[in-house]
């Protein structure tokens, strides 16, 4: 994966963060998107303990206009996107008929309408 260009969303905490270390061990260059500024600073240590020097977005992947803009940073920067992993997503932990109108709206516009 040497040279390669690989987005990690979600990469502030569990799979989206391993993922992104796996990709480091690799050699790729890394931009990691979340939306916890503090989490994707830790993520960002370390992969950066594997040698790698990752931009970080803490943006909100529900909204397209700062997925675009971040994208376009990345290629701008690190060069033309070879793999984009979509691991950002919002779970709540409730009966399906429990889950307000908010909750419902928050989890598709993340988990799926972010990754479309």
């Amino acid at each position: 994966m040497s040279g390669r260009v690989v987005v990690v969303t979600g990469a502030s905490s569990g799979v989206g963060r391993a993922t992104a270390r796996a990709f480091a061990d690799a050699g790729a260059d890394l931009a990691l998107v979340a939306r916890g500024h503090d989490g994707l600073e830790i993520a960002a240590k370390e992969v950066e303990s594997a040698g790698c020097r990752p931009m970080t977005f803490p943006i909100d992947v529900a909204d397209p206009g700062q997925v675009e803009a971040s994208a376009s940073e990345i290629e701008g920067t690190l060069g033309p996107i070879d793999v984009w992993v979509n691991d950002a997503m919002v779970s709540v932990f409730s009966p399906f008929l429990e889950m307000s109108p908010d909750e419902f709206r928050r989890v598709t516009e993340v988990t799926y309408l972010g990754t479309v």
